[in-house]
């Protein structure tokens, strides 16, 4: 057997071998590197080589300070849990917010309670009364016989909305306004003779707020004036009353004021403004006038005028 003629057969196991012993020796190089890097990780601080840890694990890695948790005026455990249920517990806790309204139909006080430092007014005065009708005038002679006026409408209480700065627990004036009364009728004329003419309506009364301490106005809502009375029937029909102003508004801080609506010839009470709140029924109207009395053989005197509806104040916050 020639051996000579195979120079590299021997060779071949030999380079295998450093191979695996080159890649043996790297693999235990990166092992060691591995090995290196785990104690490191597992610190409470990267080591100067290390890489820093994410802040997830920073946190997990430095928990807490108890005293620092004591400083917050918990009576922290081991955990500081006492501390973080009280702050969970204030944030569930809903702000304190007081919300009330209260309505005045007649005269009382208001109490701002504990809290309120302003409040929002809608008052409205009262309505005045209507006029009464004029008496129709009497003849044998119906051609001859004329009838009454109707009486004029009452103008409606005037109206403000405005906010107003209250003291808690401090007593406020509330007036309601008082209707007007209708006028009376005019009576019927005797044998030959003219009706008479009616009576006007009276005024209907303010609407107002007033700090009690000081009797300091701050808002004022007028009546509305009565209607005039229709004339009395004579030689021709009797005239229609003139229909009463409506009220007007006013507050100390401005707000929204509007006059009431006016009464009319024809005998028709004016209209309340509008607010947000509704009005209850026949509230602040102007009392309608009172009708004509019919002339003739058989005169008729006048009808009463209406009432005025009586004010209406009011109060939320």
């Amino acid at each position: 057997m020639n051996l000579t003629q195979h120079p590299g057969m021997p060779r071949r196991p030999r380079v295998r071998s450093r191979v695996l012993l080159a890649s043996l020796a790297a693999a235990a190089s990166l092992t060691g590197q591995v090995v290196a890097m785990a104690p490191a990780a597992s610190a409470h601080g990267p080591g100067p080589s290390g890489p820093k840890p994410a802040p997830a694990a920073q946190q997990k890695l430095n928990p807490p300070d108890k005293d620092k948790d004591r400083d917050h005026g918990g009576n922290a455990d081991d955990d500081g849990e006492d501390w973080g249920k009280e702050k969970d517990k204030d944030k569930k806790k809903p702000p304190l917010v007081v919300h009330g309204l209260q309505q005045f139909t007649s005269d009382n006080t208001f109490i701002p309670p504990a809290g309120v430092t302003s409040v929002f007014v809608q008052a409205w005065g009262a309505g005045g009364g209507g006029g009464g009708g004029g008496g129709g005038s009497r003849g044998r002679v119906e051609a001859r016989a004329y009838n009454g006026g109707n009486g004029g409408g009452g103008g409606a209480g005037g109206f403000t909305w405005c906010a107003i700065q209250v003291k808690p627990q401090t007593a406020y004036g509330v007036d309601v306004g008082d209707g007007g009364d209708g006028g009376a009728g005019g009576a019927a004329g005797t044998m030959g003779g003219p009706g008479s003419t009616g009576s006007s309506g009276t005024a209907g009364t303010a609407s107002s707020l007033t700090r009690s301490s000081d009797s300091t106005l701050l808002l004022n809502a007028t009546g509305g004036a009565g209607g005039g009375g229709g004339g009395g029937g004579g030689l021709v029909d009797g005239a229609n009353g003139a229909g009463g102003p409506g009220g007007t508004g006013w507050c100390s801080t401005g707000g929204v004021n509007l006059n009431g609506g006016n009464g009319s010839s024809n005998g028709t009470g004016g209209v309340a403004p509008d607010g947000i709140v509704g009005l209850p029924p026949n509230t602040v109207v102007g009392g309608n006038g009172g009708e004509r009395g019919a002339g003739g053989e058989s005169a008729r005197p006048g009808g009463p005028g209406k009432d005025g509806g009586n004010g209406y104040v009011v109060i939320y916050w």
